[in-house]
């Protein structure tokens, strides 16, 4: 089970109006890891997310 409020790349670039590709290109170049996965699902939690966003302004 994946903890309350965290998304996927593609579901907090949606939410941050970002492109998906973009975001998640910032995660790799940041080295942030996920904060969880659940198969091969990768979720991020909100703080790791406006991490990774500040990285492509």
């Amino acid at each position: 089970m994946v903890a309350e409020g965290m998304k996927t790349a593609a579901n907090w670039a949606k939410e941050l109006g970002v492109p998906e590709k973009k975001l998640k290109d910032a995660f790799k170049a940041a080295g942030i890891e996920p904060d969880a996965k659940k198969g091969v699902c990768a979720y991020y939690a909100q703080a790791s997310a406006e991490k990774a966003k500040k990285a492509i302004k």
